[in-house]
């Protein structure tokens, strides 16, 4: 009896094992983070090279969702998702892990009405991503407007007509988009406003918390073997 028993308890014991290599991540839809290509219907981007990279050395399985920004905090808080990478989150939602990457944070202006230092900001109609924190004095100054956006082409298209004067958030990231968009000739310089990093981090609500150390280790050695730096490089990041 105890002998066809000790199978059974070995398979039991294992099972928790077994559910954890399968994990839900979700990140933002916005290129070259991350979106699908129009031509092949597939992602592809920074985040999806890291995510590719985490499978061959952690064994997880990773399933990922892009999404629209404001999104991301619902389906943590829910744990419908397990992880993201992506700026930091708020640590009530999520448990934080290893630095991915960090990026320059700031706004680009119209080359004919360029913000060169932050007393520009005055007045001025700036548009960012619904549910974006970028830095503490921006985020509390009240001495300009908010026109909150979806994502950053619709941004980007309205600073063309200059129906805003301005759009904050990730630098790399506003750039890239500017010259897919054929507009970057019309951009003023950026003004920075601080470096954000870029974390993994995972919902206090995920199942699969016990697969964050090994996430954590294959970062690290990402890092350290200059893979992370080889991808960030690649999609101008």
């Amino acid at each position: 009896m105890l002998m066809t028993a000790l199978p059974l308890a070995v398979a039991q014991a294992q099972e928790p094992e077994v559910e954890s290599r399968e994990l839900a991540f979700i990140t933002i839809d916005v290129a070259p983070w991350a979106s699908i290509n129009p031509e092949t219907g597939k992602p592809e981007g920074a985040f999806v090279e890291i995510v590719r990279e985490l499978e061959q050395r952690t064994g997880f399985r990773i399933h990922t969702t892009l999404t629209p920004f404001a999104r991301v905090d619902r389906e943590l808080e829910s744990g419908d998702h397990d992880c993201t990478i992506l700026v930091p989150r708020s640590n009530t939602i999520v448990i934080p892990g290893a630095e991915v990457a960090d990026h320059d944070i700031g706004v680009i202006s119209h080359r004919e009405k360029p913000l060169e230092e932050y007393g520009d900001l005055e007045g001025q109609r700036i548009s960012l991503l619904r549910g974006s924190a970028l830095s503490e004095q921006f985020d509390q100054d009240e001495n300009f407007e908010r026109v909150f956006e979806t994502d950053y082409l619709i941004a980007l298209r309205k600073l063309e007509r200059h129906r805003v004067d301005g759009i904050a958030g990730a630098i790399p990231t506003l750039l890239y988009l500017a010259e897919l968009s054929g507009i970057s000739d019309q951009l003023a310089p950026p003004l920075k406003l601080t470096d954000v990093p870029l974390t993994f981090q995972c919902s206090r609500n995920s199942e699969h918390l016990e697969a964050m150390p090994a996430i954590n280790r294959a970062i690290e050695a990402m890092k350290s073997d200059g893979r992370m730096q080889a991808i960030t490089d690649e999609f101008h990041f």
